[in-house]
């Protein structure tokens, strides 16, 4: 059975005991879902449901559509996504529910998915270093070259979604960066992930600048920051960049699981 929500509100309040079994893995509902306000065929919130078994979906533009629950709902909810007119192409979910999909999608929906980033979720816990001077918060002025970054970004990170400049605009008193020459040279971002954690993105450096140490400054700055608000620092990384592997395992972060975005190769 598929059960479809009239908003965010409504989709937390009915399945906040499930989606809270695991804070970590659901925590994007969360986020998605204080969003969701008029449901469209762009945006939406489902529950497919069938003998104790539950997959839960959400989608709110320009994220992808994010599944959470028993990947064994998953061939009801993708036939009822296609079937009813709703818009969707990249998944992120769990690794496994991710595999799934990909095995039953072509022949169920005609469209063939591939897994394009897979990657881990680390949590750290522990301070490893002091912060840097050199970073700082983002001000006001910043706003546009916060945005041209996180274009690169999602450019050098192979994601299929754009940066919205409005949502940027409020985040700003959440980015930490460092500057040269009045410019800046790398960012990162925090945001709330569950009520005991918060999760860092938005990890950019300059082509020009990288090697210097800069994304470790702003990374460590505010895994620092998270800590001081009492809460565990959160992030996801690449599994094929060794690189950002090895900088976030240098500073304590661990692997909690896997999970991956999957786009439709129509």
């Amino acid at each position: 059975m598929i059960k479809v929500y009239t908003g965010g509100k409504e989709f937390v309040g009915e399945n906040s005991a499930f989606l809270d079994e695991n804070k970590y893995m659901s925590s994007l509902f969360y986020i998605d879902a204080r969003v969701l306000t008029e449901p469209s065929e762009k945006n939406y919130a489902l529950k497919a449901f069938d003998g104790g078994k539950t997959l839960l979906a959400i989608k709110v533009e320009p994220y992808n559509l994010l599944l959470y629950g028993d990947k064994e709902c998953a061939d009801e909810l993708l036939l009822y996504l296609k079937d009813n007119g709703f818009i969707f192409d990249g998944i992120m979910c769990p690794t496994e529910t991710g595999e799934y999909v990909m095995s039953i999608s072509e022949k169920l929906i005609e469209r063939k998915y591939v897994l394009t980033i897979g990657m881990d979720f680390m949590e750290a816990t522990e301070y490893t270093e002091a912060t840097a001077k050199e970073v700082i918060p983002a001000v006001d002025s910043d706003v546009d070259e916060i945005f041209d970054n996180s274009v690169r970004f999602f450019i050098d990170c192979n994601l299929p979604d754009k940066p919205d400049k409005a949502k940027l605009t409020g985040k700003l008193p959440n980015f930490r960066v460092i500057k040269e020459n009045g410019k800046i040279v790398s960012m990162a971002m925090f945001s709330e992930d569950t009520d005991t954690s918060a999760r860092i993105s938005y990890v950019f450096t300059k082509a020009e600048y990288r090697g210097k140490g800069y994304a470790r400054k702003v990374v460590n700055a505010v895994k620092n920051e998270i800590f001081s608000m009492g809460k565990v620092a959160t992030l996801n990384v690449d599994r094929a960049n060794p690189i950002s592997n090895h900088l976030y395992s240098s500073l304590g972060f661990k692997k909690v699981f896997s999970q991956g975005i999957y786009l439709s190769k129509r």
